[in-house]
């Protein structure tokens, strides 16, 4: 596994580059003060499982989506412009994890975005394509709606919207007998910080 650790990497370019020598199937980007993914994220041909953590991410590069063997995907940003209609690239994905609100340098007077202003208001019809994924986890988000295409998601077994405007489930859920845990949850935010540790 590959963790950003600030005595070690002080930039993105020389983590990225002992991750792509090594070739590693778990990688953890985070507190590098980004605002966008690097392309040579492509490189990590043997990633499975990718976290990122970083506040002032805001859009996701097409790079990302050209990581075949990707198993799980998680973003912790404060806002995300949209889950682009490339996720259905990730074919192997399983698990899909996005929580909005989240602080990697939360400053101390720091001012969580409410919910009315996230630009994050939607999930793309094509997250009905990924065929393996299992979970899906939403957390602190504008979204309104779900895209009846999930229900097209004969795999899954652990669907999670909590702390957005989905105040109660669509119809077609009750369809998807297959589901082992479904939560719709509008519940007060909590700041999703991860300190020092």
């Amino acid at each position: 596994m590959f963790i950003h650790k600030p005595e070690y990497h002080q930039n993105i370019d020389v983590f990225l580059n002992d991750a792509i020598r090594h070739q590693p199937d778990r990688v953890e980007i985070m507190r590098f003060g980004l605002r966008e993914i690097p392309e040579r994220i492509r490189e990590l041909y043997s990633l499975k499982h990718l976290t990122i953590f970083e506040q002032d991410i805001r859009t996701l590069p097409h790079a990302l989506f050209e990581l075949e063997s990707l198993e799980s995907l998680t973003i912790q940003v404060a806002d995300l412009e949209e889950l682009p209609a490339d996720i259905a690239k990730l074919t192997r994905l399983k698990s899909l994890r996005i929580s909005c609100g989240c602080y990697d340098r939360p400053a101390p007077d720091v001012k969580v975005i409410p919910k009315e202003e996230l630009a994050f208001r939607h999930l793309p019809p094509e997250i009905g394509e990924l065929q393996q994924l299992e979970y899906l986890d939403i957390q602190y988000s504008g979204i309104r709606m779900l895209p009846p295409e999930i229900q097209n998601l004969n795999n899954l077994r652990s669907l999670d919207i909590v702390n957005g405007f989905i105040e109660s489930a669509p119809d077609f859920i009750y369809k998807m007998t297959w589901l082992d845990r479904f939560l719709i949850e509008d519940k007060p935010f909590h700041l999703c910080n991860h300190g020092d540790d």
